[in-house]
């Protein structure tokens, strides 16, 4: 058999016949592909609604504890799953890992061949039940079952490939299996391989025509070819990078035509130039960048990234380092996450974080870490921009930061939604933590915000502050949300529930919630 090196063989029928059994009920209970109802003919149907009977009756028999008949109701269900066409217990298979998938073929002769047809290839050495002596040692019986699986199954056409290998493989392998999959037409390819070096991609992966979902989960070599152009229809590329060279970095993410999903993760260390990132499709919507350092809070990493894009709808950037980004035509973003850590220590000039926000000022829906807010409070006092279409904001406060949320309150005018989020890494004192009121009410509490969301309240003095101003002013409100720090008992919490109740508001639509 061609799983016999790779597990305990004489484990898998009951695994199996207990897998199967789950992934078909969600196939025919739960799933809703059409080709599977096709696949539904009158007879299964009365086969099925049989087999319910004889569940039925197995509830009242199993008092009687009647082994006899409970086996033949194990045989009614396994003679009914057989009965399936290949097309349906094709589907059902492909919902199991691909090792359990092969193993099927132990159960009956009817099985024996139906993996072959499997279209949906995942192949993860961390599977396997025979561990390796050495950390450093290959997983025994991997390579040989994915070859014979490469090589037992038969469509032309495959939708995805997955492969993991935590330890190490043979190079000229691992290239003949992506490149199988790349020939079989392969849709999806995720690939990940703990090497103690980079690894070089298949030539054949940089032309494919058939790849639209790329996951590259470890760090490869990835070589832009010189015509410019890589992965012509890849739509979704995920990347992980660790001290990337700009070599690589200013070309990749411009030479992929149909891309509308990327996802960056980068590894930075300390030493070395600076780090560019140019970002630039006409096709992109969505975009998540994450760069760490190896020195964290102390790093003398840097990084510049260049964002030209008029299709973005969505970005997400999580960062140990404010870089410096310059961003061009980004005339459709609707949604934009800042989580970017920034403190006292840090070197980064504050100000990145103001002109970061102007160029983001096109944005709905922007939701703002502590460490951001912590550098708008450092730099807010010379100028801020106008976010006149912010509709949606959710902001991370603890010890910093309070001074500038009214700025934040008064340039988004026409906000709809406010969420706060308490934070607090340090000991604070009440001279640092707490809400400031402002001269002039944010003409967005008065005309626009509809609901407003608290998050980790304690029941402290400023907490009660603040909600007493928003509820003050806020005269359209609909709903107010206050979200309990796990830590609050139930007393408390309807203590403070009773002090915010005797609060006068400016609308008498709000609604109080407590959570």
């Amino acid at each position: 058999m061609p799983f016999s090196s790779f597990g305990n063989r004489s484990a898998y029928p009951k695994q199996i016949l207990t897998l199967l059994w789950r992934s078909t009920i969600f196939v025919l209970g739960l799933n809703r592909d059409p080709s599977c109802r096709k696949a539904k003919s009158p007879d299964l149907v009365c086969t099925i609604a049989w087999d319910t009977t004889l569940i039925m009756s197995d509830s009242a028999l199993r008092q009687r504890k009647s082994k006899r008949i409970m086996q033949k109701q194990t045989e009614v269900k396994a003679d009914w799953i057989s009965a399936l066409p290949d097309s349906v217990l094709c589907h059902i298979l492909s919902y199991l890992p691909t090792k359990n998938a092969v193993a099927t073929s132990l159960l009956a002769r009817r099985w024996k061949l139906v993996w072959t047809s499997l279209q949906k290839l995942y192949f993860d050495d961390r599977q396997s039940r025979r561990l390796p002596g050495m950390m450093g040692d290959p997983m025994p019986g991997f390579e040989e079952f994915v070859e014979t699986v490469l090589t037992g199954t038969y469509p032309t056409n495959i939708t995805t490939f997955f492969v993991h290998c935590s330890r190490p493989v043979d190079l000229s392998s691992f290239h003949l299996w992506v490149c199988s999959a790349v020939r079989r037409n392969a849709r999806e390819i995720e690939l990940y391989l703990d090497q103690n070096h980079r690894v070089e991609l298949p030539e054949e992966l940089y032309t494919s025509v058939s790849v639209e979902v790329l996951k590259l989960m470890s760090d490869f070599v990835i070589k832009v070819p010189a015509g410019g152009t890589s992965f012509p229809n890849v739509k979704i590329l995920s990347v992980q990078l660790e001290s990337p060279e700009n070599s690589l970095t200013e070309k990749l993410f411009c030479s992929c035509p149909a891309l509308e999903e990327l996802s960056i993760q980068a590894y930075l260390n300390d030493e070395g130039p600076t780090t560019k990132f140019v970002i630039s499709s006409s096709t992109l919507k969505r975009c998540t960048l994450w760069v760490a350092t190896e020195g964290e809070m102390f790093t003398q990493a840097e990084y510049k990234v260049r964002i030209t894009a008029p299709s973005l709808e969505r970005l997400h950037i999580m960062s140990d380092i404010f870089g410096k980004f310059v961003v061009h035509d980004l005339n459709s973003l609707t949604d934009v996450i800042l989580d970017i850590v920034y403190g006292e220590w840090s070197r980064v000039d504050p100000n990145r974080a103001i002109q970061l926000l102007q160029r983001l000022n096109n944005t709905k829906n922007l939701t703002v870490s502590y460490g951001v807010l912590c550098a708008l409070d450092h730099a807010y006092h010379i100028w801020f921009p106008a976010l006149s279409h912010l509709q949606h904001l959710e902001v991370a406060v603890g010890a910093i930061g309070w001074a500038v949320l009214p700025v934040i309150l008064s340039s988004s005018q026409n906000l709809q939604s406010l969420i706060l989020r308490k934070q607090s890494r340090f000991e604070v004192t009440e001279e640092q933590f707490g809400w400031i009121e402002g001269d002039i009410v944010p003409n967005c509490l008065l005309q626009h915000v509809k609901k407003i969301e608290i998050k980790g309240v304690e029941g402290d003095d400023d907490e009660l502050i603040l909600v007493d101003y928003l509820l003050k002013y806020s005269s359209v409100l609909e709903v107010m949300v206050i979200c309990f720090k796990g830590s609050v008992s139930k007393q408390e919490r309807r203590d403070i529930g009773r002090s915010i109740l005797q609060v006068q508001r400016a609308s008498n639509r709000c609604k109080l919630e407590l959570v």
